[in-house]
């Protein structure tokens, strides 16, 4: 008994001692705050966004792999991935020098950027295209082009492998060596080896064009496009292996023979066609097994009844096109577009479903005339530094890009609505023939030949 009162009373003073400390503490933190001032603000840049939510290292590299793998072996992923070469970065894609101030221009050197330009694409057409650079980029997510300065004109440029972009350091895994303040500023990238991991060499960020998809501005490295829709593609390459065998399944067929007697006689009745055997072409085989044409007796006790597994079919379509339908949602394009198939819509569908296709397209041919920008002006500032061009000419010229036209519906009220622009001096007969994929300069020269050539003849 007085135990227990000894143990209720030490509880009772450790309860008032821990509250008589608790309150001690809170007094003092309210007497320090204040009494306290608020500090100045510093001025250094402050990581606001570091990319918390990355994709780590290891998991963009298997997404990486996975899409690599897909685009040659899933016809779907193939399909995509020339859909967006071919509307994009496919024929008709060109640069033009433009002029910044239209009123001092100068066409020999307009046409002197567009000739260097085109015999650095020539020079090094074997490891390097504009059409590779985006194909690398939607696969991979990322593309990486090192630029190498020559003594002799044209410069050179080579892709690098982005499994070579990495380190070993914390804080630079991706391989970007970024200003610490600062984790938008790029200082220089880490190329390593593949197999050791070891780092050979930091790369200047000046000699490095990194092209980034799918991500925010303070991640360093991108996503590939398939992404979204890799795990669909591989729910659909099993659900359609599944649906293959369930198909030979459907198609093995097996006779029931039931027979009307006693189990002596049922066994009997086995055993007999389990001995009854012959040689065949293919070696020995059953008399049992039946072929088309066979002819069977029985006796009026044996009933024959044919069986085959039901598989549902009926609710495997409904599936599959859902699963297709997801993979094109993810895609951005249209049903028809990723199967190739327009058998199910009628003209005004496939207009409407085309719109937001059109746009995608539209926004992704935008996106590398800005990525490709750098390159270009790198290219005429390497062939200024050879002389070739003056050394300001970046100053007065920009590039034009043209890309392949997407929408064509009425080619003849299309180039009338474009005669009337050009002579309400909207657009120029120079745009009208770029908009045509012909070269103006070209088609001058051609005109002004055949006028020749028709002066030449009404003379004669």
């Amino acid at each position: 008994m007085w135990q227990l009162l000894r143990d209720t009373w030490r509880t009772w003073t450790l309860r008032a001692q821990y509250q008589r400390l608790v309150q001690e503490r809170v007094l003092a933190l309210l007497a320090s705050e204040g009494r306290s001032t608020v500090a100045e603000e510093s001025p250094d840049w402050q990581l606001l966004g570091v990319g918390a939510g990355k994709l780590s290292a290891g998991r963009r590299s298997d997404l990486r792999q996975q899409a690599r793998h897909l685009v040659q072996t899933n016809p779907y992923a193939r399909n995509l991935l020339r859909l967006l070469e071919v509307y994009v970065v496919g024929p008709g894609l060109r640069v033009a020098a433009a002029p910044i101030d239209p009123e001092h221009r100068d066409p020999a050197v307009e046409r002197a950027c567009e000739q260097l330009w085109n015999e650095f694409l020539q020079a090094n057409r074997r490891h390097f295209s504009l059409r590779e650079t985006a194909r690398r980029a939607w696969r991979d997510g990322e593309c990486f082009i090192r630029l190498f300065p020559q003594a002799a004109w044209p410069a050179t440029v080579r892709y690098v492998d982005p499994e070579a972009i990495g380190g070993v350091d914390a804080g630079e895994e991706d391989g970007i060596r970024s200003d610490p303040r600062d984790v938008e500023t790029v200082r220089g990238y880490l190329r390593r080896n593949v197999v050791t991991g070891e780092v050979l060499e930091e790369i200047p960020a000046s000699d490095m064009l990194h092209i980034k998809l799918g991500v925010d501005s303070n991640e360093p490295r991108g996503v590939s496009l398939f992404a979204p829709v890799l795990q669909s593609l591989e729910w659909f390459e099993n659900w359609l292996e599944t649906e293959l065998l369930a198909r030979k399944l459907q198609a093995s067929i097996v006779l029931w023979r039931k027979v009307q007697g006693s189990p002596s006689q049922v066994l009997s009745l086995a055993e007999r066609a389990d001995g009854e055997r012959g040689v065949g072409p293919g070696g020995t085989v059953r008399r049992e097994r039946f072929r088309p044409g066979s002819i069977l007796t029985t006796s009026s006790g044996t009933e024959l009844e044919f069986l085959q597994p039901d598989t549902n079919f009926a609710d495997a379509v409904p599936l599959g096109r859902l699963m297709l339908l997801g993979i094109a949602a993810g895609a951005g394009v249209p049903e028809f577009m990723l199967t190739a198939d327009a058998s199910n819509a009628n003209f005004a569908s496939t207009m409407i479903a085309e719109g937001p296709a059109v746009k995608l397209f539209e926004s992704e041919q935008h996106f590398f005339a800005q990525e490709l920008e750098p390159l270009w002006r790198w290219v005429l500032s390497q062939a200024a530094a050879h002389g070739l061009l003056p050394a300001d000419v970046l100053a007065h010229v920009a590039p034009h890009w043209t890309f392949p036209q997407l929408v064509n519906r009425d080619r003849a009220k299309e180039r009338a609505v474009d005669a009337r622009l050009v002579e309400v001096q909207v657009l120029s007969r120079a745009e009208v023939a770029r908009r045509d994929n012909a070269d103006p300069a070209v088609m001058q020269a051609e005109i002004a030949a055949e006028r020749t050539a028709g002066a030449v003849r009404e003379t004669a």
